[in-house]
């Protein structure tokens, strides 16, 4: 339980875990001068936040004093870790123009007016650290015509590219790394370059992706799976079935045909089904997105239907709608004899918070006159909890039990009953949202609200380090985690749980801290109680349909939507990711994401603890085989002529030549390039990333010829191998290539998925 005395409790166990928290808040939070040094303290920024939000209390009446008092409660839920706002809070209340909201949805219209008004709206909010939502069913398919020049559009990809391009230009001046989502229907006529669109990973690294699906196509999936998939262009409406001669990466509306045209070959719906799932298999990507029962719990279906989510896909919102989140530390409720929750004091948290939520959006600045007139009409907020796989590994529950989903639909049931109550009382005193004439609380529920959502389950990345517990629902990703650091020390992180328990406890003992690191199962130390090293299980133990039941237990009883990405074993399936799917649209479930683990080729092992799908983290070239094949391009440069070979196995391209036709230049380095490059290529390396390497370098030869040699339309040898691949890469015939491992940038840990997200325990997160 918390300490009630105001003093900053201990979030987990002694060392590591607070270093990491004091780490974490000192890099993304705590103010700082202009000269970048630290300007607050952890309490100090807790005071400011506190304040901050508590002055919405003016505008309903409340004196100074009144202000002062809930602003003393806001800081006491916050310090003592029961409660935490999402990060714009964090970083900028109290901040001139602080936005506080971290969840934005922009919509994209169908002209190039509409398209970069939202590409500079995306821009704004990025900057003051919010998150984007886009759907792009609206954009006319490639090819398309546009009447106001007589030519045709380059359709959705290429505007979604330009998004892309936005967030990486105010990477470097935003708060915090820029998020995304992109969103499209099953139906849209470029579907099949949206499913695809992350197998080059170099390309949209900042885009998670979610394919809009509906009952109605399950219900054809299930009846005649073989018939050909329908797609309907927007701008015209007219229906379209797309011929299986197409290329995927460059058809256009031009190459499909009027629906009902059976001379030709064409994709079926089993096969758009099996492209979403067999990508999803191969990089995590795409998701799903269940859009009508996501609008089944639109509260104001009246201003129209809900097209996007927030980039974690836990917050439905219309256009240009926003919202802010919190989320309450369940942990801290467990009872002393780790027998039940302490609901009583979880029922007063949930009304602080609630409150807190609420007085958000009062104080919280909006970048355009749209999202505050949204924003303020429906005054959306979203409380959700942190640590749950923390509260039941303290109670001795399995996260693959039943008694664990039990748990978890009495806990969202009881956070939305009070939630809600909390929001009727405050519809009492400050009036109901404006926009609630209309809504399902006037016609279905005849109940005044003060917010027309209050609950959702967000990941919680950062704050739950804050915290000291493991994010949002998530089961612990694994009990150790190591990272060799240059010098060759290794850094070893304890699962925040089980470092404070042991601690706590007194078995942690540096025999146990020895065993757990060296990959000991709990199960076999003894000196782990047993009750808690039952209930150890980490992400991969879990089958899938457990991650799917959870999910689906709390989404019974939470107004927006549930984060949440099932992790796989390596070993896992197609058919796998196919049930998972399958299971989650039929329990309710609002989303879905998976993650299978090495999906991404050589992946640094992030856990220690060993299992039966752990496997060496070494990066190995695979072996040369001994027939190959590929193409040889010849191009002119300063120094000569250069021939460029590039091979490709049965596994994609192996490997580069180069040479010179002539004495002169630099033939040994253009050899040392072409072998290091093989190596890259058959040790798994996405081939674009390479070519991104190379691309634009210049060669002072190459440039002086270039001005009187036509021919000449490269930089550099460099520059032309990499053109080489590229065009290699072009002609391809369309597999899923490999992609590269992600690991850390700023700690040098790997990555895990998480509701959607890759993310480290240090903190460090990156959607797509």
């Amino acid at each position: 339980m918390s300490d009630e005395s105001g003093n900053v409790s201990k979030a987990g166990a002694e060392g590591s875990v607070l270093d990491i928290s004091s780490t974490v808040l000192a890099a993304r939070y705590l103010m700082k001068d202009e000269q970048g040094r630290i300007a607050e303290t952890t309490e100090q920024m807790y005071r400011r936040v506190a304040l901050a939000v508590a002055k919405a209390e003016l505008k309903y009446g409340a004196t100074d004093s009144d202000v002062q008092s809930i602003a003393d409660e806001f800081f006491r839920i916050m310090v003592n870790g029961l409660f935490l706002p999402n990060t714009p809070t964090l970083m900028n209340a109290g901040r001139k123009d602080g936005m506080l909201s971290a969840c934005f949805v922009i919509p994209i219209e169908d002209s190039i007016e509409a398209i970069f008004e939202a590409v500079k709206l995306t821009a704004l909010i990025q900057k003051a650290g919010g998150g984007t939502g886009f759907t792009f069913d609206k954009l006319r398919p490639a090819g398309d015509i546009v009447r106001s020049s007589g030519g045709k559009t380059s359709g959705p990809m290429s505007f979604w590219r330009v998004f892309s391009q936005t967030t990486d230009a105010i990477q470097q001046g935003a708060f915090r790394r820029g998020a995304n989502i992109a969103m499209m229907s099953i139906d849209h006529p470029d579907i099949l370059k949206f499913i695809t669109a992350k197998r080059n990973y170099s390309e949209l690294t900042n885009f998670n992706i979610s394919v809009k699906v509906d009952s109605a196509f399950f219900e054809k999936l299930r009846k005649d799976p073989d018939a050909p998939h329908v797609v309907t262009n927007p701008r015209t409406r007219k229906d379209y079935v797309i011929p299986r001669s197409v290329n995927i990466d460059s058809y256009t509306i031009d190459d499909l045909l009027p629906s009902g045209n059976a001379e030709v070959e064409c994709y079926t719906i089993r096969d758009v089904w099996e492209m979403v799932i067999e990508n999803a298999h191969a990089t995590g990507e795409p998701g799903l997105c269940f859009i009508d029962r996501v609008n089944e719990d639109n509260p104001t279906p009246n201003l129209g239907r809900i097209e996007a989510t927030n980039p974690c896909g836990e917050q439905p919102l219309l256009p240009y709608e926003a919202c802010n989140l919190g989320s309450i530390n369940v942990t801290r409720f467990v009872t002393k004899d780790a027998t039940d929750l302490d609901w009583e004091s979880l029922a007063k948290t949930i009304e602080l918070a609630v409150r807190f939520l609420d007085d958000v959006i009062g104080v919280s600045y909006w970048p355009v006159p749209e999202i505050r007139e949204i924003t303020l009409g429906n005054r959306k907020i979203g409380l959700g909890i942190m640590g749950f796989a923390d509260t039941l590994i303290l109670l001795g529950i399995r996260y693959d039990s039943e008694e664990a989903v039990t748990l978890a639909e009495k806990l969202a049931c009881f956070i939305q009953e009070h939630a809600h109550n909390t929001s009727q009382k405050l519809a009492a005193d400050r009036g109901k949202f404006p926009n609630w004439a209309g809504s399902t609380w006037d016609i279905k529920y005849h109940r005044p609200m003060r917010n027309a959502a209050c609950t959702t389950i967000a990941p919680t990345g950062t704050i739950s380090l804050i915290a000291g517990c493991n994010g949002g629902i998530e089961p612990v990703f694994s009990i150790v985690s190591r990272r060799n650091i240059l010098d060759g020390k290794e850094f070893v992180l304890m699962a925040q749980v089980v470092e404070g328990l042991g601690v706590k406890e007194g078995w942690m003992s540096e025999e146990v801290r020895r065993l757990l690191v060296n990959g000991t199962s709990p199960k076999d130390i003894l000196e782990i109680p047993r009750k808690i090293a039952n209930a150890l299980v980490t992400a991969h133990e879990i089958s899938p349909q457990w991650h799917v039941r959870i999910q689906a237990a709390f989404q019974k009883h939470v107004d927006n939507a549930v984060s949440k990405t099932v992790n796989l074993t390596e070993d896992a399936t197609i058919e796998d990711v196919d049930k998972v799917f399958h299971l989650a649209h039929e329990l309710g479930c609002k989303g879905i994401t998976v993650y299978r683990d090495r999906a991404r080729p050589h992946q640094v092992i992030n856990a220690a603890y060993k299992t039966s799908h752990t496997g060496s983290a070494e990066i190995v070239p695979r072996p040369r085989t001994n027939k190959t094949k590929g193409e040889t391009t010849k191009f002119r440069m300063g120094c000569g002529t250069l021939f460029v070979t590039i091979n490709e196995d049965d596994d994609g391209l192996c490997e580069v030549f180069a040479n010179l036709g002539k004495a002169g230049g630099c033939p040994s380095q253009s050899e040392a390039t072409a072998r290091a490059l093989s190596v890259a290529l058959r040790s798994g390396i996405d081939p674009a990333i390479l070519v991104e390497q190379l691309k634009g370098i210049r060669c002072l030869s190459t440039l002086a010829r270039r001005k009187d040699n036509k021919n000449i339309d490269v930089l550099s040898c460099p520059d032309a191998i990499a053109r080489a691949i590229e065009d290699v890469m072009h002609n391809a015939s369309n597999p899923i290539p490999p992609v590269q491992a992600d690991t850390c940038p700023d700690c040098g840990l790997s990555l895990h998925k998480e509701a959607g997200c890759f993310v480290c325990v240090c903190g460090y997160t990156k959607c797509g």
